[in-house]
């Protein structure tokens, strides 16, 4: 799947990320609070390894094999609030990923990203399923996947995860 330029929700924009957005991005990646479900190497939850990601996903855009990894930011002022993407897997599924800024949490943010990120692939890609992992004491997403229609699918063993995770599904209806 190539990446997209924008995608817009009622609230948000979903776009491409921009140098200008390192300082909210290394927030993010430095605030243990936000980073403590995800699975990045240690090195990358620093402002050096914040600022190489930034770099490396915004050199990847044009590229045969890009990170398709975004910037979450509202309408208002294009401000940085968060990041979402999706990863393509081998069976016919992708993995969809979001994360925001402790300020946004419990706003509704990640349920419309995930509506509009799921609505978007499933219009635009050749995927059945797109598959969300979340690990068991991640409340917060797991009430977020629920709203936008994903099911439990129980618990299963991830390869970027030591522990069972849960996956969250949600296929294509035709």
């Amino acid at each position: 799947m190539k990446p997209f330029e924008l995608l817009s929700t009622s609230r948000t924009i979903i776009r491409r990320f921009q140098p200008a957005d390192r300082d909210k991005l290394v927030e993010l990646l430095c605030d243990r609070s936000v980073t403590r479900y995800m699975v990045f190497p240690e090195e990358t939850l620093t402002e050096d390894g914040a600022s190489e990601l930034l770099e490396t996903t915004i050199n990847s855009y044009e590229t045969e094999k890009p990170l398709l990894a975004y910037a979450v930011a509202q309408k208002k002022d294009d401000g940085l609030i968060g990041v979402s993407g999706y990863h393509p897997l081998s069976n016919n599924e992708i993995e969809v990923f979001y994360a925001f800024l402790p300020e946004y949490w419990g706003k509704g943010f990640a349920t419309e990203i995930l509506i509009r990120l799921t609505n978007y692939v499933f219009e635009n890609g050749d995927y059945a399923a797109i598959v969300a992992p979340i690990t068991r004491a991640n409340k917060a997403s797991i009430r977020v996947a629920e709203k936008a229609g994903f099911t439990n699918h129980g618990l299963q063993q991830h390869p970027d995860y030591d522990d069972l995770v849960f996956m969250f599904k949600k296929e294509k209806t035709t």
